[in-house]
């Protein structure tokens, strides 16, 4: 017989950022907990607030399944001693594994005798199982910060409060954080605020709906946008979605409720993005737009019935006045100079201690776009590079504006703004405007290859220089947000196709620091491969989450860095001409080909540098591949120019009928002398010419793949 079970953790209100994630944990947690202690159940699923962490988890088995398992032990010899008593490592063995030294068996395998440990594990009931493993699950959940609050000290991200637990009819009953579990549950703070008793888990959801909280956040999610749709057509516009205030709206109420507001007409001349993040970022409102863009109507979200609606509503409408009225009086001082005048205010902003201001970084930048554009100039790009430097010179002068002091996140878009303020071509106000581009790992790239080349210069700049004076990303910390750096600046290059040597744009933005940081030769080198391996560890992430294969990107990784664009396709080719039954058997020649040659350089062989005269070569085989790698050097070339990676490959592999030839019919590593030394340059020029694509060597067939793990056998 099976029962549902019912999991509560009540808690002080947390931030909406807290709440998805950690219910995703819980239920995870949860049903590993179950799964590891063989408890059987028919389905879970995680419910929560901001106050209320839920996982409800229905057909429970009353009891869990028995495990028979069998353990291989050490050697059978080591059962006892010359005195017929167990030996230490016996005895050992049969205490880890929870049986008598006497039960243990000798088995006969491959390998010879061994000791044999059967061991037979009774069922639990349920009740007990989830007394001991809930406390365990709560306690393992994880918070961006967390809390003590209580002698126990148990860190969780707001204090608990209460806990219910229920299996069945019964309370599972266990103690954590001075808080003892129990069925009682909890409606919305406020006057006719009472706990509820819950006879069984099932009624979890309808109680609470009757103490107006809706508990699942699919349910709440839906009714939310029901009813913001209903408030916006009753006030003539439409809802603004955009950003995550719809689902943070779903995770900071337990029963929201649409309040629809008005502002003064006067403040929708303010900037777009400006009253947006008023409206959104700090007051949680969402804006409606209507068929001009934004309208002087909003809707705020209140947490409880609808009653006293005016006066939520006037008090909305009175600190949104409040804070735009702050806002047009921030822009107002801020207009009054131009971007270019208040440069030299930057020298007063620290970028980092040993880096110095950002009006030293802004010059950096600015260098560093020019070295870029120099770089770019013979490329044939459409680039207009007095654009770029205009760009990366104003960039930066925005952060010492008063809206951007208030609002940080508009930083680059307020520099926008002013830069068309203050009569800049828009390419240039544009390309300030997007500097930061991209802000997340899928939001768009900037628009302009004049704003890219600007931004990139800004992204390696700041990776050049934290690195240079030890400042890298650690598991718990990337302050100057540098693998968002890195990966943006991969994904410009990328969607831009900007054919620029990474590696050089490090080593010139390292040059670029100047007396800053001095860096001997050896430093520089060091923190350049450092910077480089960070890069394509970003570039590895990113090449995985696009569908291609580990031993792909590893394939490509040589010399990867230096035309971005290429390699992608390089990779594309790889994917693609991998599907021919051929290519992973050509893969393994080449790794022969490309052993024999290392050990050849390692015992310091003599070989021809431009490869073997034909002359020298005496069999047919080896006659016959170097004719054949004349032709598909020269048909190579031309797709290499082309940049028709996949049809380089399908050359390669007609190759593949010759090379085994080569490898059944000829000794490399002969006596003479310079036979071999022709043969091993005859490989090297083979080795040569396929890298030029990928190295396959790095292609792992399909027996290198991990085997599946053996389940235990429950009875």
């Amino acid at each position: 017989m099976s029962k549902d079970f019912l999991l509560e953790i009540g808690t002080e209100p947390m931030p909406a950022r807290f709440v998805a994630p950690v219910l995703f944990q819980l239920l995870e947690k949860t049903q590993a907990a179950l799964k590891e202690n063989r408890l059987g159940y028919v389905g879970a699923q995680s419910l929560g607030t901001l106050r209320r962490l839920a996982v409800c988890v229905c057909g429970v088995d009353e009891k869990s399944s028995a495990l028979a398992r069998e353990v291989q032990g050490p050697p059978a010899r080591l059962l006892k001693d010359e005195h017929g008593r167990f030996t230490p490592q016996a005895e050992g063995f049969a205490r880890k594994q929870g049986v008598a030294p006497e039960a243990l068996e000798v088995v006969s395998t491959p390998k010879g005798e061994f000791l044999l440990a059967r061991l037979s594990l009774p069922g639990e009931s349920a009740l007990k199982i989830l007394a001991r493993i809930l406390p365990e699950v709560i306690v393992s959940l994880e918070f961006p910060k967390s809390l003590e609050w209580e002698e126990s000290r148990l860190r969780f991200g707001r204090p608990i409060r209460s806990l219910t637990a229920i299996f069945g009819k019964s309370v599972v009953s266990f103690r954590l954080a001075g808080v003892r579990s129990g069925r009682k549950i909890a409606g919305l703070p406020g006057p006719g605020y009472r706990p509820v008793v819950l006879s069984v888990g099932g009624e979890y959801r309808d109680k609470l709906r009757d103490l107006l909280v809706l508990v699942d956040p699919d349910e709440r999610r839906l009714i939310l946008v029901k009813r913001l749709e209903k408030a916006a057509e009753e006030a003539g516009g439409r809802l603004d979605l955009e950003g995550g205030l719809l689902e943070e709206t779903v995770f900071m109420t337990e029963h929201p409720v649409p309040v629809v507001g008005r502002f003064r007409e006067e403040f929708l001349r303010l900037p777009a993005p400006l009253l947006k993040m008023v409206l959104k970022g700090q007051l949680k409102f969402f804006p409606l737009l209507g068929a001009q863009g934004l309208i002087s109507s909003f809707v705020g979200v209140r947490d409880g019935v609808s009653e006293g609606q005016a006066a939520v509503r006037e008090g909305f409408e009175r600190v949104l006045t409040a804070r735009l009225e702050d806002a047009a009086f921030f822009l107002g001082r801020d207009a009054k100079t131009t971007l270019e005048a208040k440069l030299p205010m930057l020298a007063r902003v620290t970028y980092q201690n040993k880096l110095g201001s950002m009006a030293e970084k802004a010059e950096r930048v600015e260098a560093l776009a020019e070295w870029m554009c120099a770089e770019l100039r013979h490329r044939d790009m459409p680039l207009n590079e007095d654009a770029v430097s205009d760009i990366a010179a104003l960039a930066y002068a925005d952060l010492v504006c008063e809206t951007v002091k208030e609002f940080p996140e508009l930083q680059g878009t307020m520099g926008g703004h002013y830069a068309r303020h203050g009569g800049l071509d828009e390419r240039v106000a544009l390309g300030i405007e997007e500097f930061y581009f991209p802000v997340a790992a899928r939001s768009p790239v900037p628009a302009t290859l004049e704003g890219a080349v600007a931004s990139l210069a800004g992204k390696i700049d700041s990776l050049a220089g934290n690195f240079a004076v030890g400042v890298m990303p650690t598991g718990s910390a990337d302050p100057f947000a540098l693998r968002r750096q890195a990966l943006g600046a991969l994904r410009i290059l990328l969607e831009k196709q900007i054919p620029l040597d990474l590696g050089a744009a490090v080593d010139a933005a390292l040059t670029n620091l100047g007396s800053k940081i001095k860096l001997s030769v050896e430093e520089q080198r060091r923190v350049r491969a450092e910077l480089q391996e960070f890069i394509w560890a970003r570039a590895q992430s990113f090449f995985e989450e696009q569908g291609f294969k580990v031993d792909e990107i590893r394939s490509v990784r040589e010399g990867g860095l230096r035309h971005l664009p290429n390699t992608y396709l390089r990779l594309s080719a790889i994917h693609s001409v991998r599907q021919n039954p051929e290519f992973e058997p050509l893969a393994a020649v080449f790794k022969r080909a490309a052993n024999i040659l290392k050990q050849a350089v390692q015992r310091k062989e003599a070989m021809p540098e431009g490869g073997p005269e034909r002359a020298a070569l005496r069999e047919p085989a080896e006659i016959a591949l170097l004719d054949s790698l004349d032709y598909v050097s020269g048909e190579m070339e031309e797709h290499l120019v082309a940049g028709r990676f996949d049809h380089c490959l399908r050359s390669v592999v007609n190759l593949k009928p010759l090379l085994d030839a080569f490898f059944d019919q000829v000794m490399v590593l002969v006596e003479d002398k310079d036979l071999k030394a022709a043969r091993l340059a005859l490989l090297a020029r083979l080795v040569r010419l396929i890298k030029r694509v990928a190295d396959l060597s790095e292609i792992q067939g399909p027996e290198k793949q991990a085997p599946q793990p053996v389940a235990a056998k429950s009875v």
